[in-house]
């Protein structure tokens, strides 16, 4: 929870939707003051860091999972949450993982109305949640440790 990550983004987004009936649930150790924390909008909760046993958990009690990141090669979180069938509302600055309108949404980086857009435009229809999550789950399995150990293979072999 930092802001490489876009977390002021989020907070701005959710204070735009603070009279929708969206929630936001923040997970993970906090890298931001304290006070940025107290000012956040009422429909946000900062929960610290989650072990990796009550991880899936977590994710199972959502319906998409939201990564407005700055800056970040490539974020796991973005495969672990697809894999629980959740979308995922991300900038294009976290590795190629979310399709626009196939598996997510892609919202242009520092853009917090156009994260609210996303977030509320899912909230108001659960089956595009349904739709986008079930190509969630298949995005994940094509970045799974068998399919990277067969594209790693032919490398070892080349002379």
């Amino acid at each position: 929870v930092i802001l490489r990550n876009g977390i002021q983004h989020l907070i701005d987004a959710a204070q735009l939707l603070e009279a929708e009936p969206i929630d936001f649930t923040i997970a993970g150790p906090a890298g931001i003051a304290p006070e940025a924390i107290a000012s956040a909008p009422g429909n946000v909760r900062f929960i610290g860091p989650v072990s990796r046993s009550l991880a899936g958990a977590l994710y199972e009690d959502h319906d998409l999972f939201v990564l407005p990141t700055l800056s970040d090669g490539f974020a796991i979180t973005q495969l672990e949450a697809m894999a629980h069938g959740l979308p995922v509302v991300a900038t294009p600055c976290c590795g190629e993982v979310v399709e626009h309108e196939r598996n997510g949404y892609l919202i242009p980086p520092a853009d917090a109305p156009a994260l609210a857009d996303a977030i509320r435009r899912l909230a108001r229809e659960p089956e595009l949640i349904q739709a986008l999550g079930a190509e969630a789950v298949a995005t994940s399995k094509r970045f799974g440790l068998d399919r990277l150990a067969a594209a790693l293979i032919p490398l070892g072999t080349a002379s």
